[in-house]
């Protein structure tokens, strides 16, 4: 990579000089004519017009974006702001950024853990058993509730993207009698300070980055935390308390931030660079040159004055088409081309395309067409395991949310669990455990839970069936159609014949009432 900067480097500045050659003569600074640098300047200007395009990327020059994926941990706020602006601009960076995060799915079930043989006590009398059996619904019940005001299935969206685009996910809890908020926090203010359970994070707020303006954005919650900790913290890093803090992260494997598909970037613009040659080739395939051979004496003196070659020059440029270029000279000129054809610049963007799905370690008919049903089936069910390492994630921080809110029992203990599926294997989950419903396991709630219908939900509906079953549900009748009914006002099914239609042999079996298995030798 270095090495093509570097060569693009040289022919700009060669590109440069040619310039200035040709420039000092026509301006009469130079006696002589570089007919070289003419040559290479036409040459230049026909064919690769456009192509160096040295732009930069939020003020980030090529070389500076592949310091930074060198060394990632030294440019965190780089990194982001980066990686948010290529989610805006590139097709390729947000439509995989979109594919991961669009994929997952909380479909959430409440489970039971049996921690004492209690449990399983058959020696309690009947009223201790029954207030034993109240208690451990009401619990069930509370903490249904509870896990349900997260809404989590609802802000799964938001927490992927920030994850996938930012690599960690800084949010701020609220919580009051009916709902639970979730505020997410620019992450170049935030930064990680401690690691509990393995997997749940605590994050500091610097409150001095942030301006007056931003602040008022802030919940009252948070702005009196921030508030309050200018007597406490003196380097002007806000702890967030465990149960207002969700903190999350992709690279667990250190604390710095950086994007998970930010050194796809340089790919991204490997890809733009050859479509922008591709172009300029094409365009200098269609260029044509119109050549005027000026008459020259035995001497090599022109002896055509430009009186007589500008009219000439001018009527045929007003008559071509603006792809065709007229030049009069005394030499004859020889028409260079390139050897490449329309289809090998066509594979050179498509491998270039390869190359970045390669790198993202996704396959491309995710995106683009599917060459392969298998490899497609595969290669999601890779990406799908990418996404539950993120639900258990999310698993840890809610049991530690639902323990801190007092949900902890002596004798068993519930569980928030997230089930591993996402959009694209959902309806495979859900045939394999209406097969083990099928065999009596205990897997009811998992199967509905598969199906949208979350334990609180499944709650709800089941006691609304009981309370209107004989209102609502028993007086509902069958759609009436043509297979149950009948015009002429019949209980339906195949009609009688006549007495009169009867065959000889049915009133034999009448008369011998040989239906009855009693009258059967």
């Amino acid at each position: 990579m270095e090495e093509n900067t570097n060569n693009n480097g040289a022919i700009k500045e060669q590109f440069q000089e040619d310039k200035n050659n040709v420039s000092d003569f026509l301006n009469g600074k130079s006696p002589t004519f570089n007919f070289t640098s003419l040559k290479r300047l036409a040459l230049s200007e026909l064919a690769y017009k456009g192509v160096f395009k040295y732009n930069r990327i939020c003020g980030f020059t090529r070389s500076q974006i592949l310091r930074i994926v060198q060394n990632p941990e030294q440019y965190g706020s780089s990194i982001i702001r980066l990686s948010q602006y290529m989610y805006l601009k590139s097709g390729y960076y947000k439509r995989l950024i979109d594919y991961f995060v669009n994929m997952a799915v909380i479909n959430w079930t409440v489970d039971t853990e049996i921690k004492q043989d209690k449990m399983f006590c058959t020696t309690k009398t009947d009223k201790a058993k029954e207030q034993y059996q109240k208690d451990f619904k009401k619990n069930y019940v509370k903490f249904t509730a509870q896990a349900n005001k997260f809404k989590l299935d609802n802000r799964i969206t938001d927490i992927m993207k920030k994850l996938f685009l930012e690599d960690a996910c800084f949010g701020f809890v609220t919580e009051n009698d009916t709902d639970i908020s979730i505020f997410f926090i620019d992450p170049r203010y935030c930064e990680i300070k401690k690691l509990s359970n393995g997997s749940i994070y605590q994050y500091a707020i610097n409150r001095s980055l942030m301006n007056n303006s931003y602040l008022q954005t802030l919940p009252l919650e948070l702005q009196a935390l921030l508030e309050q900790s200018k007597e406490l913290s003196l380097n002007n890093m806000v702890m967030v308390p465990y149960e207002n803090s969700l903190c999350l992260k992709y690279n667990n494997d250190f604390t710095y931030l950086y994007s998970p598909f930010f050194p796809l970037i340089a790919s991204i613009l490997d890809i733009d660079d050859i479509k922008d040659l591709v172009k300029a080739k094409s365009e200098a395939d269609a260029y044509k040159l119109v050549y005027f051979k000026i008459p020259v004496d035995d001497e090599g003196h022109i002896t055509m004055g430009d009186e007589l070659i500008y009219p000439f020059v001018e009527m045929a440029k007003s008559i071509l088409p603006d792809r065709f270029g007229v030049v009069p000279s005394p030499m004859d000129l020889q028409l260079i081309e390139s050897k490449s054809t329309i289809s090998d610049d066509k594979n050179k963007v498509e491998q270039a395309v390869e190359n970045y799905y390669g790198e993202a370690g996704v396959s491309k008919a995710l995106i683009s067409s599917a060459s392969s049903g298998s490899e497609l089936k595969l290669s999601m069910k890779v990406d799908s395991s990418d996404i539950y390492r993120i639900y258990r994630q999310l698993e840890s921080w809610m049991d530690l949310q639902m323990k801190l809110r007092g949900h902890i029992h002596d004798d068993y203990q519930f569980v928030y669990r997230i089930l591993p599926v996402t959009i694209f294997d959902v309806d495979d989950y859900i045939e394999k455990k209406l097969k083990l419903a099928q065999a009596s396991l205990p897997v009811k709630g998992e199967l509905l839970a598969a199906t949208g219908v979350n334990t609180a939900k499944m709650l709800g509906n089941s006691f609304m069936e009981q309370m209107f079953k004989e209102d609502i549900y028993d007086k509902w009748e069958v759609l009436k159609t043509s297979y149950t009914t009948a015009n002429d006002g019949s209980e339906g099914g195949r009609p009688m014949n006549d007495d009169t239609d009867l065959a000889p042999s049915t009133d034999t079996q009448r008369g011998n009432d040989s239906n009855n298995t009693d009258n059967r030798i």
